[in-house]
């Protein structure tokens, strides 16, 4: 009734876009992590281990602190060096440890329930949803230390995606807004809602409507190579995923339980209902291997505010959820209005506003079928 209650808020205070964008971005985050989530049922099977192995093992997208993904430590040394990956990594496993001597996360012999761990996905999807379009119309970079630290600890609390989506996050975040981006890393995939929040086993069971809608949309999205909610190097997975659900909806046929049906029901919705491009309004390079007199060629939809403009594109590491933009401002506004799609082709110039491009060719395009690019 909680998120039920928020979403509806949300639903009234917002334009048809946003809502459209808040929902798509909450399914690609229960999208992206149903592959984990089989793989980790299929690991449990085999290992005869439950809640570790999925916890472990997979890209963070189950229950329980994130930052216990290996994979998820493993970017975060690279991004971050090794004293934060270790760091995080720690406080997620001692974070586990308490709650699990408490009784809120899965026993290691506990066995993963692939409704049950969507599930447990589900609230921190549905507030990562309604976090990007907050976030889209915040600028962190100019907010106060204090300001930013108090938004970056809010998005990792409420809507930090998957361990690996955090730390492809918090990267974006950094050469912007670099307070913003250590406040998250403190939060997200440690003591974030997604970690604290009671484990749903005993209220969820097997039900055949929910596998089947779960089949449904994870063909969808795999037939659509990604439908610009996942990565696309995901189809395949989920081409595994739909046909492990219809087994489940078959061998569960007579078994019904309505709570397990919200999950797989906001995955579908979402892949049938799509969603424009997020909009993002900052005009700050955020390239970080560019130097000054290098040639660039560089596609994006143009932005302007307090009369800087640029280009903006946004990368998908995993799914739509951890969605970040890709900027490079311009040295001057060229002749469109914003909101046009252009081809800039220039040299990097070095100025006091960061490293604008200087356009030696500027080509208005139509806008891609996928507006995002993938990492």
């Amino acid at each position: 009734m909680l998120y039920g209650g928020a979403a509806l808020a949300l639903a009234i205070v917002s334009s048809p876009d946003a809502v459209r964008t808040a929902l798509a971005t909450s399914a690609s985050a229960l999208v992206e992590a149903t592959p984990f989530v089989f793989a980790g049922v299929a690991l449990a099977c085999v290992l005869r281990r439950g809640g570790s192995v999925v916890a472990h093992l997979g890209c963070g997208c189950g229950s329980g602190p994130s930052a216990r993904s290996l994979l998820a430590a493993a970017a975060t040394w690279l991004v971050f060096g090794p004293l934060v990956a270790a760091s995080r990594y720690c406080a997620a496993l001692l974070v586990a440890r308490v709650l699990r001597s408490r009784g809120r996360t899965a026993h290691d012999d506990e066995r993963p329930h692939p409704l049950a761990e969507l599930s447990a996905v589900f609230p921190a999807a549905l507030l990562a949803g309604a976090a990007a379009q907050l976030l889209g119309s915040l600028d962190a970079a100019r907010a106060p230390p204090l300001a930013g630290a108090a938004i970056g600890a809010a998005l990792g609390f409420g809507a930090a995606p998957c361990g690996l989506g955090a730390v492809a996050l918090a990267g974006a975040l950094r050469v912007h807004a670099p307070v913003t981006a250590a406040a998250f890393l403190c939060v997200a995939g440690i003591v974030d809602l997604r970690a604290l929040r009671p484990r749903p086993h005993a209220q969820t069971d097997h039900d055949a409507l929910a596998y089947a809608l779960l089949a449904a949309a994870s063909a969808l999205v795999a037939w659509r190579h990604g439908d610009a909610l996942v990565h696309p190097a995901l189809a395949l997975p989920l081409w595994g995923c739909a046909a492990a659900a219809f087994v489940y909806a078959a061998r569960h046929r007579r078994q019904t339980c309505a709570i397990a049906r919200i999950a797989p029901g906001l995955m579908l919705a979402g892949a049938l209902i799509g969603a424009p491009a997020p909009v993002y309004h900052a005009t700050e390079t955020t390239l970080t291997d560019l130097f000054p007199g290098e040639n660039l060629s560089f596609t994006g939809v143009l932005t302007c505010e307090r009369g800087a403009c640029a280009l903006v594109r946004y990368a998908i590491t995993c799914c739509r959820a951890d969605a970040a933009p890709v900027v490079v401002r311009l040295s001057a506004a060229p002749p469109y209005p914003p909101g046009t799609w252009l081809r800039v082709n220039g040299r990097i110039d070095e100025a006091h506003a960061g490293l604008p491009l200087v356009a030696l060719r500027v080509e208005r395009i139509a806008p891609p079928a996928d507006p995002f690019v993938y990492r």
